[in-house]
């Protein structure tokens, strides 16, 4: 009698001890755990997920069926506000960038998705290609000026972790981002010590500053100067927007040409595209006196002047990349700016 109710308690604490481990080593643990979950859809596209720390019900499930890679692989459109300051009124000028991943291209027998600039909504200027390691989860940037690929974004990494490529790039905390159709997104906080500049990366979307650009500036912002995201499409659905935008409401805002009109009937880039050489020619006295700046899509100053006869403003293909640019000008007979567009187009 004594054996078997021996037998029986150590069943009994057998039991217990598993009952301890199943709570313990519970799958869905709320620690900063890292998986992949991988499926097919319809479309034989890859679902794939990391940093799945937060992802603790059904929407997991959802966002299969809408496979969401680490970073779009086709038919994304971004949208940026470029705002910088100025001296002059109204001295914070902004004005939207789009930006598009369409397509496919080979380099280096490597498959990319290209990467486009989009102005005037209609014209695209290819910027370079991407590609989504899936079993990584981390996304190479291959720009059209360079000749190797670089890492932009790891959506793998945990705090603490750090990753290098011309910047260090170190995870400091995660967590998660619901976009506009409800589904949770993995979200990594990014410090970039050189700049001591934070970045905030979105699984499946990219940077909320700008995307690819960001993790290759090493910051989005500076004193003068700030891109922020302020819509992101996905296949057509929108994903995301800046609530907090405060320039304007919804996606495209820009204070840049307000005055396009006057522009238009004071100054004129002739030929617009430049493929030589153009020149700028007003209505105003030649003999009239204008400061003035080339600028580039960045905001960077490329070449400027001061105290120049409109008749000298001379723009020359051979000093700059093909693209969009604006030439600001300062005319003391209007004692405001001008912005006009234009585009450099060799053959």
């Amino acid at each position: 009698m004594k054996q078997k109710y021996l037998v029986l308690l150590g069943f009994f604490i057998f039991t217990y001890v598993l009952t301890l481990q199943s709570q313990e080593y519970y799958p869905l643990t709320d620690s900063n755990a890292s998986w992949i979950i991988k499926s097919q859809s319809s479309m034989g596209t890859g679902y794939l997920e990391c940093g799945l720390n937060s992802y603790q019900d059904d929407t997991v499930i959802k966002s299969i069926s809408q496979q969401y890679l680490p970073f779009p692989a086709d038919s994304a459109t971004w949208y940026v506000v470029h705002s910088w300051s100025d001296p002059f009124p109204p001295y914070v000028f902004y004005e939207t960038q789009k930006y598009e991943a369409s397509g496919d291209t080979m380099i280096n027998n490597k498959i990319y998705t290209k990467y486009y600039y989009v102005y005037y909504d209609t014209v695209r200027d290819y910027r370079g290609a991407y590609r989504v390691i899936e079993d990584s989860c981390r996304v190479y940037y291959f720009d059209e000026d360079q000749y190797y690929e670089k890492l932009v974004y790891d959506f793998s990494m945990l705090p603490g972790d750090t990753v290098y490529n011309g910047h260090t790039l170190i995870c400091i905390d995660t967590s998660t981002l619901v976009l506009n159709n409800g589904i949770k997104h993995y979200t990594l906080t990014i410090f970039e010590p050189l700049s001591n500049c934070y970045q905030t990366w979105v699984e499946g979307m990219g940077s909320l500053g700008i995307p690819l650009y960001e993790p290759l500036w090493g910051c989005a912002h500076t004193f003068e100067t700030a891109f922020n995201l302020t819509c992101y499409f996905f296949k057509q659905e929108h994903l995301y927007l800046w609530d907090e935008n405060p320039f304007f409401s919804g996606c495209i805002g820009t204070n840049v040409s307000i005055n396009e009109l006057d522009e238009r009937n004071c100054f004129v880039i002739a030929p617009n595209p430049v493929t030589k050489k153009s020149i700028l020619i007003s209505n105003l006295l030649s003999k009239s006196l204008i400061d003035f700046q080339i600028l580039d899509v960045n905001g960077r100053i490329l070449k400027k002047g001061s105290d120049v006869r409109i008749n000298q403003v001379i723009i020359n293909s051979d000093h700059y990349p093909n693209g969009f640019y604006i030439l600001r000008i300062q005319s003391e007979d209007f004692k405001h700016h001008f912005s006009i567009k234009f585009i450099i187009s060799k053959n």
